[in-house]
């Protein structure tokens, strides 16, 4: 499920040994270096990084960006708000005030058109394209977001803050300002996607599907199982689905000549299911609850007219998105090349490699410790006149043992 986690301020430091504290084995550098890898390849992984979508037509779903920089109006105007892509956000807008949005489904890169101007990746284009009339624009396209309204991480929180996306409208919430089952907090690791209490209202056909949605454990639940009436909606609702599965396979034998007319019946049954108990709130759902979706003529209407027809589709959510991402990052995974290069050279040499890492840690704390000290951002030149300062150093000591053993 789309999860975002931030925290402001600072805490006391673990008790322990200071030194245990100070030093970093290699194996803890490329560990940190794969949960970064992970974070990059599940937002990032699965977009074109070298090419502006704009060219492509709507992207089913893709990483992107507002700039405010140059739509300063649409803080105040949502209907001034552009979006741009991956590319356009490193080629177009580099050092701008960049919002970024995770990901958004059925998306056209504004760059090259009347809204932004000019596209470095298009010149052909020369920014006279119209407006991108499909795209949809919400209050994170100015930063803000949940009912709350306030951005992301917010200033003024001191405490972690946990938001979900909503896979209808794409928003993000936190847990507390929906309405929502007491136990859902516990769901977060297991669930699939989350569907906000207000898109729950607005397509009530999806009240009909909660039985596949995380249940909170009742009283007179034995080992954490929900009471006989939940399971009883569960087992309907399993039939419904090999049902739907059943018709769905006849369907492609149907079209064939001279086969019965009544598979072809079968499938203007709607399969909907009749839940015992109206839903209340946000829902949680389970893995692959999509395909439990009736796709009768009546709710393949249905569908259309709320503007939910992504629903049907397998690359439609987030999860698969980032599933995407992940696997094509594996193969130029930092962590795998790192721990193939460290297996290969000698122990001596390790060590080595983690001193000469340990120092640079060191030596980069201290620098930056002026910085703060003095309130100074941070800028691109001074971090590369650091490093330039350490290759230099390197150069004088070349041939020259760090230590003795």
């Amino acid at each position: 499920m789309s999860e975002l986690n931030a925290t402001n301020g600072g805490g006391e430091g673990e008790e322990g040994n200071p030194l245990e504290q100070s030093t970093i084995t290699m194996l803890d550098v490329l560990e940190q270096e794969k949960e970064l890898e992970d974070e990059y390849a599940a937002v990032l992984g699965a977009s074109d990084e070298k090419s502006c979508t704009y060219v492509k037509g709507p992207i089913g779903r893709q990483a992107l960006y507002s700039c405010l920089t140059c739509c300063p109006e649409a803080r105040e105007d949502l209907s001034e708000a552009a979006g741009v892509c991956l590319a356009c956000s490193y080629r177009c807008h580099e050092h701008h005030e960049l919002v970024e949005l995770y990901t958004k489904r059925n998306f056209r890169c504004d760059c090259p058109t009347q809204r932004l101007g000019k596209c470095c990746l298009n010149p052909q284009l020369d920014g006279v394209q119209p407006k991108n009339e499909g795209n949809l624009y919400n209050q994170n396209f100015q930063g803000l977001y949940c009912k709350c309204k306030r951005p992301y991480p917010d200033p003024d929180r001191t405490v972690e803050e946990v938001m979900l996306q909503c896979a209808i409208c794409e928003d993000w919430y936190h847990l507390p300002h929906m309405k929502a089952p007491g136990s859902s907090e516990k769901w977060l690791d297991s669930c699939s996607e989350m569907i906000c209490d207000g898109c729950m209202d607005a397509k009530p056909f999806l009240k009909d599907y909660t039985g596949l949605a995380m249940q909170p454990v009742v009283e007179g639940s034995k080992d954490g199982k929900p009471e006989v009436e939940d399971s009883q909606l569960k087992n309907e609702l399993d039939r419904s689905i090999c049902d739907i599965m059943k018709v769905a396979e006849g369907e492609t034998s149907a079209e064939d000549e001279g086969e019965p007319s009544q598979k072809r019946a079968k499938l203007e049954d709607c399969r909907r299911p009749t839940p015992k108990k109206e839903h209340q709130g946000a829902a949680f759902w389970t893995n692959d609850w999509r395909k439990s979706l009736c796709q009768c003529s009546e709710c393949l209407s249905l569908y259309k007219e709320l503007a939910v027809e992504f629903l049907l589709d397998a690359e439609d959510s987030a999860k698969t998105y980032e599933e995407r991402g992940m696997k094509r990052a594996e193969e130029n995974s930092s962590y795998e090349q790192g721990i193939r290069a460290l297996a290969s050279i000698d122990r001596t040499q390790q060590i080595d490699a983690i001193t000469e890492y340990n120092r640079m840690k060191d030596k980069l704390k201290e620098y930056l410790q002026a910085f703060a000290a003095s309130k100074k951002v941070v800028t691109e030149e001074d971090i590369n006149r650091f490093f330039a300062g350490m290759r230099n150093e390197n150069n004088a000591n070349l041939g020259q043992p760090y230590f003795c053993r």
